[in-house]
């Protein structure tokens, strides 16, 4: 069982480094993920601009429109001041064409809101295009780091699983699988000593029948508090780092 244990303590520095790796490998395409996520959010606002782009222009045709039929109906108007003949068809006649020049009015200041409306999304679209082409070099440039920079991080996990693989050789699979999750959750300490009945990962003082019984070494034993594997502290080494 000594030498169980000895395989064990081996093997949690080998975890560590897989955990390591593994993490890292997560993290690489985080600032990539972040770049595609801005440029797609910069496609977005870029169509929907153009689609107000369009509505305006839309917005200023009716409008000239509506402003050449108002004209035409003014110089109509206009053309029958001539052919009055009593001041009240002059009256009906100058009302109606006030009424069209207070529409035209109207009219004016919607083609000028229209037009400086498009001068400001066509600015903003210029801008959000300029953003859209810079984080597309960026996501390119991005694309070959995290490629060159994943492989090389997927060989040095590659090279822990192997020294894994040949450290767990012979040990139980059930026994392996409880201990990479206990070294994964436990602050990568998975296998820890007795030392005066108090269970070295959590502190926990532990029965004295349960405290033989890790002593005799007779099968694995795992803490009933933190979970981790007990052995008796004889087999501590100089270098055991103490879990608090």
């Amino acid at each position: 069982m000594k030498k169980t244990f000895e395989k064990l303590k081996v093997l949690q520095e080998i975890l560590l480094k897989e955990f390591g790796v593994e993490a890292e490998l997560e993290e690489i395409p985080r600032e990539l993920n972040e770049l595609k996520r801005r440029f797609a959010k910069a496609e977005r606002s870029i169509s929907e601009m153009e689609t107000a782009r369009k509505d305006n222009d839309k917005k200023l045709k009716e409008l000239e429109k509506e402003k050449g039929e108002l004209l035409r109906g003014k110089e109509k108007y206009e053309g029958q001041i001539a052919l009055i003949k009593t001041q009240r068809e002059y009256e009906a006649i100058t009302s109606e064409i006030a009424q069209i020049d207070e529409k035209l009015g109207i009219i004016d200041e919607g083609e000028l809101g229209a037009v400086q409306e498009i001068e400001k999304v066509d600015k903003e679209i210029d801008e959000k295009k300029q953003l859209y082409e810079d984080l597309k070099k960026d996501i390119a440039e991005k694309e070959k780091e995290v490629k060159q920079l994943s492989s090389k991080k997927q060989k040095e996990l590659d090279k822990h699983l192997k020294e894994k693989d040949k450290t767990s050789s012979g040990l139980d699979e059930e026994i392996m699988y409880k201990f990479e999750k206990i070294v994964k959750k436990k602050d990568g300490v998975g296998i820890v000593s007795i030392r005066n009945g108090v269970c070295m990962g959590c502190n926990m003082l532990l029965p004295p029948q349960f405290v033989n019984d890790v002593r005799r070494e007779e099968s694995i034993i795992f803490c009933p508090n933190c979970s981790r594997i007990l052995y008796y502290h004889d087999l501590d080494t100089a270098a055991e780092e103490v879990v608090l």
